[in-house]
């Protein structure tokens, strides 16, 4: 693409086509019938006179995309790894061969996913679902979490099926619900790990405790992130608000002290990126094709309320009696904040010189365009503040590879993080962003106003 000749928006969409041969975003299956406005279903149940509400969308292909109770919402959807889904990945590929219920990491913040919902029930207490996953990272694409590499696969939708029941009130238990999940994988693998259930939260749940259910003891928790073989509970500091989860099949007796993960990212910059995660893990070798089915169980109201509630639950599970709970423990303090990170730099960038070719424009490909480039330094790995701008390069061979922007969506494209550019005062080489629809939008360049189009101040890269 010239840097003087911005492509035409149906001829960058007909590129996008080629390059991601085997896109399948879609709708859902025609079977399906929403029973709320907006392609919606929720189910409800009372809970120490609160309703406690969990609802599914299209737009997130039947995975939870809000849960309330009291008045707070308990999920962050900003994007399609969010919500409270299920996930699995294959042999050691991590993002690469990572089935996912609510959709890929291409469906972005969008109102469409790539996992097709085939099956929706509701019943009073009961919702179930029935879908063909997409795979988070479509292929030849990677990560940083893509230990080998891209994956095997050649479509965007995987052939692995999840269904899901989710029930309020489970095994007698007001605020428990219980989140049954079978994959219905289409091959064999070598190893499989099964992420039963998780839940992204707000980053106002920064208190994390674990608990012991058979003891009712329960203690506070570092940020992690980490995992171990008893409960995680995340709750705000004061306790107000928890949520917390149990499964009897956890710890396995091949990873004694591990399956349930808490992370912490509640300083991811942007607005509504922000979270907090705890998971339900389950790791399998030898994973024959066919059915894998697990429960997780998850608790909400407030922390005294999970606590109490994870400890009834596994008495009705197992048919043993309550451990009797200690006293409230005080509010655990808010998980203490990573300390700045060092500017330690991330990936090298350059900027084209050629006129006519690639002047201005920033990238992380030195014979960008097969023109001449000059170095101007580099992101940071991580941020060291808030005002840290994270920054994207594209991924699409012969539409944006190798360009940087700010949008992970430039084009409706594929693109992967390359770090972020420090805020204004660094010491550096100042980089803008495009602001003009047609021209320049999301390129990010050393010229403000670059093709003599709007640009906005974006960061630093560092030298």
């Amino acid at each position: 693409m010239p840097a003087s000749t911005p492509l035409p928006h149906l001829l960058r969409a007909a590129l996008l086509l080629a390059c991601l041969t085997g896109a399948a975003r879609a709708e859902d299956a025609p079977s399906i019938a929403w029973p709320e406005p907006g392609g919606r279903a929720t189910i409800s149940r009372t809970f120490n006179g609160s309703p406690i509400t969990v609802g599914v969308s299209s737009r997130t292909g039947g995975a939870i995309d809000s849960l309330t109770w009291g008045g707070t919402q308990f999920i962050n959807a900003h994007d399609h790894g969010r919500e409270l889904q299920s996930a699995s990945s294959y042999d050691g590929y991590g993002e690469c061969l990572n089935p996912t219920e609510a959709g890929s990491d291409s469906d972005g913040t969008g109102p469409r996913s790539t996992t097709l919902l085939t099956e929706l029930k509701i019943g009073p207490n009961t919702l179930q679902t029935r879908s063909q996953m997409a795979y988070w990272i479509e292929p030849g694409r990677v990560t940083g979490n893509c230990p080998k590499g891209p994956g095997p696969h050649a479509g965007a939708r995987s052939d692995d099926v999840l269904a899901k029941t989710v029930t309020l009130g489970a095994a007698g238990v007001a605020n428990a619900i219980a989140y049954r999940v079978t994959y219905i994988t289409a091959q064999a693998h070598d190893s499989a790990t099964f992420e039963a259930a998780t839940a992204y939260m707000p980053p106002d749940f920064t208190a994390f405790w674990n608990l012991d259910p058979a003891t009712g003891q329960s203690a506070p928790l570092s940020a992690g992130p980490g995992e171990q073989g008893v409960p995680v509970i995340l709750a705000t500091p004061d306790g107000a608000r928890a949520m917390g989860v149990y499964s009897p099949a956890l710890p396995q007796a091949t990873v004694p002290n591990a399956g349930y993960g808490r992370f912490d990212f509640a300083t991811l910059p942007g607005s509504g990126n922000a979270t907090v995660k705890w998971n339900c893990v389950f790791r399998e070798n030898n994973v024959p094709a066919g059915a894998h089915s697990y429960t997780c169980y998850v608790v909400v109201g407030t922390l005294q309320d999970v606590r109490a509630g994870l400890v009834a639950l596994r008495a009705a599970l197992t048919g043993g009696h309550p451990a009797p709970l200690p006293a409230a423990p005080a509010p655990a303090p808010r998980a203490a904040a990573a300390p700045p990170a060092a500017r330690a730099p991330g990936v090298a960038l350059y900027v084209g010189t050629q006129q006519g070719c690639n002047a201005g424009e920033v990238t992380i490909d030195p014979g960008y365009k097969g023109c001449a480039t000059a170095p101007i330094g580099a992101t940071l790995a991580q941020p060291s503040s808030p005002a840290d701008a994270p920054v994207y390069a594209g991924t699409a061979a012969g539409l944006d590879a190798g360009l940087v922007t700010n949008n992970p969506h430039h084009l409706d494209s594929g693109t992967r993080p390359i770090g972020y550019l420090a805020a204004a005062g660094a010491g550096g080489t100042p980089l803008y962003v495009g602001q003009q629809g047609g021209c320049n939008a999301g390129v990010v360049s050393t010229n403000p106003a670059h093709l003599n189009c709007r640009g906005a101040p974006l960061g630093i890269a560092v030298r």
